[in-house]
């Protein structure tokens, strides 16, 4: 064996976990947060104060009261997803300096592909001015994997010390993540101005899969490299973290609140409000820790199941998982009797995602042999902004006889960065939190410059969409749209029978 690299990343022996923790492949996470239905995604998800569907009952309940009889109605919804991770790759200079190669060329994207029936729904009146709903929604989604284009897993970085020895965080696996909502709406109308609300249960899929002896996912830490015979490389991990999840509770009450008032009948100028509230799930985790090539466990825990060897391991292997807030404001009319325009604003509480964010390794700011002396270890802290989204939305109606119509849609929403943005800071007292101040730079190896890179905070990106529907009759409606975008694309068909 060559010259080892001094312990400078050490593996974590007592994982708080949480949801939104230390992981690459969860920075950029990315959510269903947009109303149901292929003619919301078709007009860029500016809904608000339309919602004249089924949909209506999670888009905003007010506009139930638009509906004047009973309906039946189903949304099915194909996810594409492809988050763009960067893995800066550094190599040594001399006096222990670094330099960052290729920083625009080293970019990885895993992916993930999922369906879902994202809206099901039965809706009517219950007098002239008063409209329940009954639904089923999907209102969160994300699937990603790091096996893709070959590779079989994502390294964070990539730090070239010199000739025989590497450092790198590696993450192979998978994360799949699901949340299914079933509850029912009631709204009311008043004259111009109609309110609604419900209530819904919610249930949770959480899942960490890889490829682990026992399916879990896989943290490689402090990879170090050994040439055989040039130019073959052998890698061996220097320590390997295997993480499972669990979702241990189930049925959590979330909720929705909207109004809707019409300014003009003639044109049709009405506006709408609706603040949907998420919630929170509790998740444990299952943690088994190896350090070089040993059999025997470093650590072994999970939530409720104490590591001996760790103090309060168990406890702190039991975590959280919320599903943020959201609020959204619109306007609605027709300059043209058959030209629909809309203009919603939303804010997506993303930060709600980190509540709770816990590191899952620590660091030293020297290159001194474990253990790292206490007023030089260091640990992430992982944020995320809230995002405001602009969303616009065009509908022009083709009429092809009295009771049948066609309709074009089109849309657009800018969607800020929102992804974890991460940085390291000093934890002197060794309880897993970051100590107050500033953030600290470890630059031998460049962690502190590395993790800024991979946990970038994301970019923003610009979604057009587009769609069609068409009514036949006055019982049977169906919709079609495509939401195109970089990283994150969908389509969605939707049916609507009226009885």
């Amino acid at each position: 064996m060559r010259n080892r690299i001094p312990l400078a990343v050490l593996l974590l022996v007592a994982l708080p976990a949480a949801a939104q923790f230390e992981s690459p492949l969860l920075s950029k996470v990315q959510l269903n947060l947009v109303n149901p239905g292929g003619k919301s995604l078709a007009m860029g998800g500016a809904f608000v104060s339309l919602a004249d569907d089924s949909t209506a009952a999670v888009a905003n309940p007010a506009g139930l009261t638009q509906l004047g009889a009973w309906q039946i109605g189903f949304s099915g919804k194909l996810f594409v997803q492809s988050p763009i991770l960067k893995s800066p790759t550094y190599f040594s200079g001399d006096f222990r300096t670094y330099e960052l190669l290729d920083e625009d060329e080293r970019v990885y994207e895993p992916g993930g592909q999922s369906s879902s029936a994202e809206f099901i729904s039965v809706v009517g009146p219950v007098t002239s001015n008063i409209s329940v709903a009954f639904y089923r929604s999907v209102n969160l989604r994300y699937l990603i994997d790091s096996r893709r284009h070959g590779f079989e897993s994502y390294d964070a970085f990539y730090i070239n010390e010199n000739a025989e020895n590497i450092v790198s965080v590696t993450e192979r696996g998978s994360i799949d993540i699901e949340n299914e909502s079933y509850g029912v709406s009631l709204a009311g109308r008043f004259g111009k101005l109609a309110v609604g609300g419900g209530l819904n249960l919610n249930r949770l899929s959480y899942e960490l899969a890889g490829p682990g002896p026992s399916g879990e996912h896989i943290f490689g830490v402090n990879e170090e490299n050994q040439f055989v015979s040039p130019p073959t490389i052998r890698t061996t991990p220097w320590s390997t973290t295997y993480v499972t999840a669990e979702v241990t509770s189930t049925n959590r009450l979330g909720g929705v609140l909207g109004a809707l008032y019409q300014v003009d009948e003639a044109h049709r100028i009405s506006v709408g409000a609706v603040y949907r509230w998420g919630t929170s799930f509790d998740v444990g985790y299952a943690v088994r820790s190896y350090v070089r090539n040993s059999t025997q466990a470093a650590a072994d825990f999970a939530c409720g199941r104490d590591d001996p060897r760790i103090p309060g391991s168990g406890a702190s292997a039991c975590g959280t998982f919320r599903v943020p807030d959201d609020f959204s404001i619109g306007i609605s009319g027709r300059p043209l009797d058959r030209l629909l325009l809309a203009l919603d604003v939303q804010t997506i509480r993303y930060s709600q995602l980190n509540d709770g964010y816990v590191p899952l390794f620590l660091y030293c700011r020297t290159r001194a042999v474990s253990p790292c002396p206490a007023s030089d270890r260091g640990i992430s802290r992982g944020e995320a902004r809230d995002a405001t989204l602009v969303r616009l939305g065009a509908e022009y109606a083709l009429h092809y006889s009295r009771k049948s119509e066609i309709v074009l849609r089109a849309g657009y929403y800018h969607e800020p960065a929102h992804g974890t943005e991460l940085e390291l800071f000093h934890d002197s007292d060794y309880d897993r939190r970051p100590d107050a101040g500033a953030p600290i730079e470890i630059t031998s190896p460049p962690y502190s410059d590395a993790y800024r890179r991979t946990f970038d905070g994301g970019t923003t990106e610009h979604h057009f969409s587009f769609g069609a529907g068409a009514r036949i009759g006055r019982s049977f409606s169906i919709d079609l749209a495509a939401d195109l975008a970089k990283s994150n694309e969908s389509v969605v068909l939707s049916a609507f029978y009226r009885f």
